[in-house]
């Protein structure tokens, strides 16, 4: 321990002689140590961080999966898992709704967690105030109570105590308030809620007895027993699942291929989310790297200044090991300055990074720098200093004492092993530096694909806002058609309204599923038919997103619930089931109804997966044919769309005063949000590309003049000989252009063997995309021979009486 502290203080004397050097190689490692520091930051919070709960490694979901797709879980099913199930200790559900809340200020609408009464007892989480939900709470004749989270109950309720006990009113029904959710525990795998109900058999958007038909609209939740492994577990699910089909024949979810399995609650949270986490987890080691062997460069060239030195003290009787550690340790402070300059620098990431890309986590889910991120800093600054302080080291310790006691080693050039280890690192950084930029590249090439996709509607000018009907107060469908029916008419007389209609989904994404029977399909049960994207729409919508018919026609007025059942379907769906025909007047059965419907339409496709996806077999619906109590309202304007936006507002309120109007956004900003994440995940893997090509540049650059500044001597004898300035120009950059092409050499066969690793992340590119793997290199040949230029000019001004003198 005293010879450590004596090697630390000798360290810091020599740091402080060379404080250029020393800044540079700090700054250097820091900016990479932070950007690792900020990534790790995700990764903890997504993939690391303890759940706040009970025993959380006991906590599984279990999914119900068909094909790799999972579906939701039926009341029934979760019933049969709850009653039979012998592995867990417990087994709950829950399902998202939205509901809205009137009294104590304006008319809102909530997120609600709708949740069998167990729930909070297989997590371990009680509220701050009053209780948990009884079991009477969570039957069909229980009483009707809520939990409020802890920031409705500041926000609405102004953190009044004496809210437990008092009512609220949830679409027009009143609820007694049993308990507050404590602030510091967050449920991700459910998102955002407000409310907490135990009604987990209810939904507001389908009637109850429609429920028990086979609706997969819950999510399960369920504790393991001590000693039951996950494997046991999925054992028992297979049995219960086979049991569930042979008890169910005709359930939607009967299909024989429809499987249960458990997963961890972080497989839940995590979602796609962890592939993108390991992209950019890949991206910050290499930048890492990159620095490592810019700073382990800088230390041998350091390190060739110290020859003098070192063999004095080796003269003096210091052995090679006491050299050795002696150096090493002046990394390890190096590193350890570094790291606590990258804390600072990773902390301010993480502070950009949670308001720049807030919408990219989970909710519930916070980037905190914990200990856990403290000590990966503090690690990943210890690894570095021992990567890039050991090769400086080892080399610096095996010195020629004969050599350097005879000379002050002045004009002494480069070592031949010391020149190749010199050049190994540089061409490693362009290697490395390669690899990430053509990643760069792929995400930029699939990032402009994803601009110029074709979402199948014009979004131009076109206003959506969500609105969500009482069940209580709109149980019956007439009520639900006459209400939108009013409100689609008084919308369409504002002025600068060219539009208007309504749907169950926004563009780009799905609502609902429903097997389906085409006509000249094999007849087969109800849960072995195939599963499709259904859409209810009222007769405008096609007009309003400026879809095109392709054959047939729209709804019209006259599509009444007494009407013959109709449907239009997208060109894929056409295509699926009746190949080389024509679709048009074709039937369908549609779930569980009695009378097929009749195809009066084929509408172009849109995306109804995300703009990522390919657009999927779907059938739309007219409105009064298949009512719901969640809405939007699609506008289309002559002038800009949040212009009517108050105007929209009064003609909803006009119809009812309590109805509240929320999720305004155009169709321009879903389309923009739809490429949040590929753009955010490009800017990032971008930004590293570039502090990588920095760096290696600068390692091309440096390198080459350090050995410009070496050779001076030996140019000028050259010119004095005859040699002519351009011969030594051509000689420097043949050297750099040597490094750079074996660089991209490695780089394009690194680049070759991983990117296919990265597919899942890019649309409509391929992993060896020609253009990226041919542009990507060229362009990094022509800075890398910018950056060699400089110093094979500066070796052109040798002076050749300079050098005989």
């Amino acid at each position: 321990m005293p010879s450590l502290f004596r090697n630390l203080r000798f360290g810091a004397r020599m740091l402080a002689r060379t404080p250029g050097l020393s800044l540079a190689i700090i700054l250097t490692l820091a900016l990479a140590i932070g950007a690792n520091t900020a990534i790790f930051t995700v990764t903890n919070a997504l993939l690391l961080r303890p759940f706040p709960y009970r025993d959380p490694a006991q906590l599984v979901t279990i999914l119900t999966r068909d094909k790799g797709k999972d579906f939701g879980t039926t009341l029934i099913r979760y019933e049969t898992v709850r009653d039979q199930g012998r592995s867990f200790e417990s087994v709950a559900v829950w399902a998202n709704d939205n509901l809205n809340l009137t009294g104590n200020g304006d008319p809102v609408q909530v997120p609600v967690a709708r949740v069998s009464p167990g729930f909070f007892r297989i997590l371990g989480v009680r509220p701050q105030l009053g209780r948990a939900f009884t079991q009477d709470e969570g039957r069909l004749d229980g009483k009707q109570v809520v939990i409020l989270s802890d920031s409705l109950w500041r926000t609405r309720y102004h953190s009044d105590p004496a809210i437990i006990g008092q009512t609220v009113s949830l679409d027009s029904t009143n609820q007694t308030v049993v308990g507050v959710l404590p602030p510091d525990v967050q449920f991700p795998f459910v998102g955002p809620a407000d409310l907490w109900t135990p009604r987990y058999f209810e939904l507001s958007v389908i009637p109850p007895q429609r429920l028990r038909q086979g609706v997969g609209y819950l999510s399960m939740l369920a504790r393991l027993r001590p000693g039951v492994t996950p494997a046991a577990a999925n054992a028992e699910l297979a049995v219960l699942n086979q049991h569930y089909r042979e008890q169910n024949p005709t359930a939607p979810d009967s299909n024989p291929e429809m499987a249960m399995t458990t997963a961890g609650l972080r497989d839940l949270v995590a979602g796609n989310l962890r592939a993108k986490v390991g992209v950019l987890s890949a991206a910050v080691a290499v930048v890492l790297l990159i620095a490592c062997a810019n700073v382990a460069s800088l230390l041998l060239a350091r390190a060739l200044g110290r020859r003098k030195e070192i063999a004095m003290r080796t003269a003096l009787g210091a052995g090679r090991s006491v050299i050795f550690r002696q150096l090493l340790t002046e990394s390890l402070l190096l590193a350890l300055l570094a790291g606590l300059v990258g804390a600072v620098l990773g902390w301010g990431a993480v502070q950009a990074l949670a308001a720049w890309g807030a919408g990219q986590l989970p909710p519930g889910v916070a980037l905190e720098v914990d200990w856990r991120v403290l000590a990966f800093t503090l690690l990943v600054s210890a690894l570095a200093g021992i990567l890039f302080g050991t090769m400086p080291a080892l080399q610096a310790a095996r010195v020629d004492l004969n050599t350097m006691l005879r000379n002050d080693g002045s004009g002494a050039s480069l070592g031949k092993h010391r020149a190749t280890l010199t050049s190994a690192l540089v061409v490693g950084q362009v290697a490395l530096s390669l690899l990430l930029l053509i990643g760069a590249g792929l995400f930029l090439r699939s990032f402009i694909r994803l601009l110029n996709v074709d979402p199948g509607f014009e979004a131009r000018n076109v206003l959506t806002m969500n609105l969500s009907l009482s069940t209580a107060r709109y149980a019956r469908p007439d009520q639900q058609i006459a209400f939108f029916d009013d409100v689609l008419r008084r919308v369409s007389s504002v002025p600068g309204v060219r539009h208007a209609a309504t749907s169950a989904a926004l563009p780009l994404s799905l609502v609902r599923i429903t097997p389906v029977l085409p006509e000249g399909q094999p007849e087969v049960p109800l849960g072995q038919r195939p599963f499709v994207d259904i859409e209810a729409i009222s007769p405008q919508w096609f007009e309003t997103l400026r879809v095109p018919m392709r054959r047939g026609r729209a709804f019209s007025s006259a599509d009444q619930p007494q009407s013959p059942p109709v449907i239009i379907v997208n060109e894929t769906f056409a295509r699926q089931y009746w190949p080389g025909e024509d679709a048009l007047g074709k039937h369908v059965v549609i779930g569980r109804r009695p009378k097929p419907a009749e195809i009066v339409g084929i509408a172009a496709d849109v995306k109804n997966r995300g703009l990522e996806q390919d657009p999927q077999p779907q059938l739309y619906l007219p409105f009064p044919q298949l009512p719901w109590t969640d809405m939007y309202l699609l506008v289309r304007t002559d002038l800009p769309p949040r212009s009517v936006v108050s105007a929209v507002r009064a003609q909803v309120a006009a119809v009812d005063s309590d109805q509240p109007v929320i999720k305004v956004q155009t169709v321009d900003d879903l389309l923009d949000n739809a490429r949040t994440q590929p753009r955010f995940l490009l800017m990032l893997i971008a930004a590293f590309a570039a502090t990588a090509l920095v760096l290696a540049v600068i390692g091309i650059y440096g390198m080459l003049s350090y050995a410009v500044a070496q050779r001076r001597q030996e140019f000028g004898i050259r010119l004095a000989l005859g040699a002519e300035r351009g011969d030594l120009l051509r000689m420097i950059l043949r050297r750099g252009l040597a490094l750079a092409t074996t660089g991209i050499a490695l780089g394009l066969a690194a680049a070759f063997l991983l990117t296919p690793f990265v597919a899942s992340q890019l649309y409509d590119v391929g992993t060896r995309d020609a253009i990226t793997f041919i542009a990507t290199p060229l362009i990094f040949l022509g800075i890398a021979l910018l950056a060699s230029y400089v110093p094979a000019r500066r070796a052109t001004r040798a002076e050749p009486i300079e050098a005989i003198k």
